[in-house]
C-alpha cells in the first residue's frame, strides 16, 4: 500500500498546468481540484495504473464561498436563503463546487474508467468502498478538502481491497484527509 498527502496554504500556488494534458479543463478547476490533480499526477507516474481500476474519491463539503459572498455582504451571519443567491452566481462557479468534478479530472486526466463512486467527507465510507471494490488488484482512493481561507489538503493511496480490512477509520466519523494524513497504519 503506498500513500501521499499533500497540503497548500491559502496564497500558495498550486502549478497544475505543467501536468495536464486536458489543458482546456482547467478553467473548471477550483483549487481541491488544482491540487488533487496535481497531487494524483505525482502519485501515479511510473505506477502503469490500468484504466480498468477502481477509483473511489471523498471531497468535504465546500467551505469557501467567495464568489457567494461578492455578490451580498454579510451572508457568514444569515446564509439560510442561500439558494435565492444562485441565480446571480457564475454558472462556472456552481460547476466547480458540483462533488463531482474533483474525481472525474482525475480520471480524465489519469483515463480512468473503472468502477467508481464519490463520498463526502467520510473516511469510513471511503474504506468501505476500497474494502468491496470489485477487483483483487489495486484500488486507487483518495481526498480531498477546500478550506475557507482557500487553504487545500489532498491524499491518496493504492492497495487491495484486503489492505484496507481492520482499518481503525471504518465505522468513524473521520474526515476522509484523515487516512491520508495517518499513512501506513499497520505494524
Amino acid at each position: 500500500m503506498e500513500f501521499i498527502f499533500r497540503k497548500y496554504g491559502p496564497d500558495e500556488p498550486i502549478p497544475v498546468t505543467a501536468v495536464l494534458r486536458k489543458r482546456k479543463l482547467v478553467k473548471y478547476y477550483n483549487r481541491e481540484a488544482q491540487a488533487a490533480v496535481l497531487t494524483a499526477a505525482e502519485f501515479l507516474e511510473g505506477k502503469g495504473v490500468s484504466s480498468d481500476t477502481p477509483f473511489y474519491y471523498a471531497s468535504a463539503e465546500t467551505e469557501n464561498f467567495d464568489s457567494i459572498r461578492g455578490i451580498v455582504g454579510g451572508i457568514d451571519s444569515d446564509i439560510r436563503d442561500i439558494c435565492s443567491l444562485f441565480p446571480a452566481v457564475s454558472t462556472l462557479d456552481i460547476f466547480k463546487m458540483m462533488r463531482n468534478m474533483v474525481p472525474c479530472f482525475i480520471a480524465i486526466e489519469n483515463d480512468l474508467k473503472g468502477d467508481n463512486n464519490v463520498i463526502i467527507d467520510s473516511a469510513s465510507a471511503l474504506l468501505y468502498c476500497a474494502l468491496t471494490a470489485p477487483t483483487e488488484g489495486n484500488v486507487l482512493i483518495g481526498a480531498g478538502r477546500l478550506h475557507a481561507d482557500g487553504s487545500v489538503e489532498c491524499g491518496f493511496a493504492l492497495g487491495t481491497p484486503s489492505e484496507w480490512n481492520g482499518h481503525p477509520f471504518l465505522g468513524s466519523g473521520k474526515g476522509a484527509t484523515e487516512i491520508f494524513e495517518l499513512g501506513e497504519w499497520r505494524q
